[in-house]
């Protein structure tokens, strides 16, 4: 049975940020709330920020959450990024509250994460596992997706957890993920291993900056339209959420 929710939150990096290479009503997260008729979004997401931020976020805000009628994308940037303390900048973290009739958008501060920055691609050391191989950190990350949906599943909340990038390994069983992995290849509510905003789009819609990031570039309205229609509805049809 289909829900009615009152609001959309979206927390992401670059992907699902608000008017970076996509309009708000053509993105991923616009078509969204337009075919369930959600009046408000709620976007919390910014340029660069890693996993680690994403999950701050929900977990910061989650008193404002309204666990009855709200639906929550949660998107997993690129994983080689870390969040850092920002040396006393204070650094602000503002996100935006669109009305979903009208468009009209107001932005808000995120007081959770204030002070924070983030840093990509970080180090050089060939040593550090993180970049000769993904094998752990995608371990890591499924550990910190099964508390995270754990976490929410007891508060019987509805959501989606997006892979903004790279597919993670499908196959890739050994010691340490053999419960994690074959749990995530069957939840019905993680799109993490295909399907992904990044690779359900290649050979089919090149990324407006593709010149610069090739197939890791971010997508305009038919990158995001393709996503939504062959990979997002079809995922809130099958948790019934539309």
């Amino acid at each position: 049975m289909s829900k009615n929710f009152n609001r959309l939150w979206v927390f992401g990096d670059s992907y699902s940020t608000p008017n970076f290479y996509v309009t708000p009503q053509e993105s991923y997260w616009g078509l969204t709330a337009t075919e369930l008729k959600i009046p408000t979004i709620k976007n919390c997401s910014r340029q660069r920020n890693s996993w680690e931020s994403v999950q701050h976020l929900v977990v910061g805000s989650h008193l404002d959450f309204n666990w009855d009628s709200d639906l929550f994308f949660i998107a997993i940037p690129p994983l080689e990024r870390i969040t850092v303390y920002d040396d006393g900048k204070d650094t602000v973290y503002n996100a935006v509250e669109y009305n979903t009739s009208n468009w009209h958008d107001e932005t808000f501060d995120v007081l959770c994460h204030r002070g924070l920055d983030t840093l990509q691609n970080y180090g050089s050391d060939r040593q550090l596992i993180l970049h000769t191989d993904r094998t752990w950190l995608e371990t890591t990350t499924l550990r910190q997706l099964f508390l995270l949906t754990k976490w929410l599943d007891s508060y019987n909340a509805c959501y989606l957890i997006l892979n903004h990038s790279k597919n993670f390994m499908e196959n890739d069983v050994w010691g340490p993920n053999e419960f994690l992995l074959p749990y995530f290849v069957k939840h019905s509510r993680c799109i993490l291993f295909r399907d992904t905003y990044q690779s359900i789009n290649v050979d089919v819609n090149k990324p407006i900056d593709y010149d610069k990031a090739k197939w890791y570039g971010h997508h305009g309205s038919e990158g995001n339209r393709y996503f939504f229609e062959k990979s997002l509805l079809p995922a809130l049809k099958r948790n019934e959420f539309c």
